[in-house]
């Protein structure tokens, strides 16, 4: 996955600006990644909210791409078509732009990659909190089950010494 940080695009870069989206598209700081080949890519607004760009469908899950109403492209699909004329960002094919010598060129970073290495840090303490919370709910379905099962086998149940026996006596606070 190629991701640039591209800030801006540079007045004059490419072709002129036509409306305010366009303008937009061009000014505000958004962060450009190929998710997958056949044209999906991810675009990270100035807000930090993430919308993926389907470029050969035209499809974008953005607010601005649910709205029927509102004219077509959006920022970012204006965006991801401005960062492939400038040869930033790998084609729908997954291919690198052609340098003007034939040979395929590695997208333009615009920062050391610490943006793109917080972005994956981000990315990892999600899924961690994620699973940390998966984890505590099959921890209460496990002591559901293991007290249905007690109740179950028909003895006399005591839900104060099954909470000791399986998690100590601070439990009993």
């Amino acid at each position: 996955m190629a991701v640039t940080d591209s800030s801006s695009i540079q007045e004059g870069e490419q072709s002129p600006i036509v409306d305010d989206r366009d303008r937009r598209a061009r000014e505000e700081h958004m962060d450009v990644a190929l998710l997958r080949q056949g044209g999906l890519y991810e675009v990270q607004s100035e807000s930090g909210a993430r919308y993926e760009v389907d470029l050969l469908d035209r499809q974008y899950n953005c607010p601005d791409g649910e709205n029927q109403s509102t004219p077509s492209p959006c920022k970012h699909v204006r965006r991801v078509e401005l960062e492939l004329e400038g040869g930033r960002i790998p084609r729908p094919d997954g291919r690198l732009p052609q340098r003007s010598d034939g040979r395929q060129s590695e997208p333009v970073p615009r920062d050391s990659g610490v943006r793109f290495k917080s972005h994956l840090l981000s990315k990892i303490q999600c899924r961690e909190k994620e699973l940390a919370h998966l984890d505590a709910e099959r921890q209460a379905l496990q002591f559901v089950y293991d007290v249905i099962e007690e109740i179950s086998e028909g003895d006399d149940f005591d839900l104060k010494t099954a909470l000791s026996e399986e998690y100590g006596p601070a439990s009993q606070l």
